[in-house]
């Protein structure tokens, strides 16, 4: 986490930093100690309320709302959504209104930032569409990727009443947790 506050901070220089999708402020915040100001959108409530509760969480002024849309007082010399935000927009029409509105936040010169990951395909034998990242007697974690809709899914399945060697498709699973 340091080395993108590192580099946030650096783009935003002694300008302003909006967050699109700022969540509980995991960025945000460490951002803010460095003494830049910093805005966020967020849809979730939820998410905005474990900011708030974090030490210096209510020095981050917040707006609740679609980061695609929705517009705040600016302009900004930096505006970024990290860890995968961008991916909460699933369709092409919101990732393009997400882009319009970050232009529409910056200032001439300024900075937008999106960091995501990209899929490792190629890992996918022919008719595949699993990508195992953690396996452990206990535990097996996959991601599952629909290569027609650019959808993917991280599945975690925790083995109870001993070790197991071999993953069963029907164990419970979950969708990966939020690390926003």
């Amino acid at each position: 986490m340091e080395p993108a506050v590192d580099l946030l901070a650096g783009l935003a220089g002694r300008g302003r930093a909006l967050e699109l999708g700022i969540g509980t402020g995991r960025i945000a915040l460490p951002l803010a100690r460095r003494g830049v100001p910093v805005h966020g959108i967020d849809l979730s409530r939820a998410m905005v309320a474990r900011l708030r509760a974090k030490p210096g969480g209510d020095a981050v002024s917040v707006t609740i709302g679609d980061f695609a849309t929705i517009r705040v007082d600016g302009p900004f010399s930096l505006v970024y959504l990290v860890f995968n935000t961008i991916n909460n927009l699933t369709t092409q029409d919101a990732q393009v209104g997400c882009f319009r509105n970050a232009a529409a936040h910056l200032e001439p010169g300024g900075c937008f930032v999106i960091a995501v990951g990209v899929p490792e395909l190629r890992r996918l034998p022919p008719g595949q569409n699993a990508v195992p990242f953690h396996i452990s007697p206990e535990q097996w974690a996959f991601d599952i990727h629909d290569t027609a809709t650019q959808a993917m899914s991280s599945n975690y399945v925790t083995v109870t009443g001993g070790p197991a060697s071999t993953p069963r498709p029907r164990s419970a699973t979950c969708d990966r947790p939020s690390w926003t």
